[in-house]
């Protein structure tokens, strides 16, 4: 699937994002930009996840209701 391959380089490139953003020699305006790249990225991720989900909900049979059971506690 598109928004599977998709969803895989998102979560790649977010964590060459967070490998960078734990570079010793990184200067704050940089740290700054990659945490700005990050929270897109998240951003992207979550949206692509909220679709799959809908489409997965969507494409799920509905499941009868189970039997009542005669089962009581009181």
């Amino acid at each position: 699937m598109e928004s599977e391959t998709k969803l895989e380089d998102l979560r790649s490139a977010l964590s060459c994002v967070y490998e960078k953003l734990g570079a010793e020699s990184l200067t704050e305006p940089d740290s700054v930009e990659l945490v700005g790249r990050a929270e897109v990225i998240q951003d992207q991720i979550d949206a692509i996840q909220y679709v799959i989900g809908d489409e997965e909900l969507a494409l799920t049979p509905n499941q009868p209701a189970p039997p009542p059971s005669s089962d009581r506690l009181f």
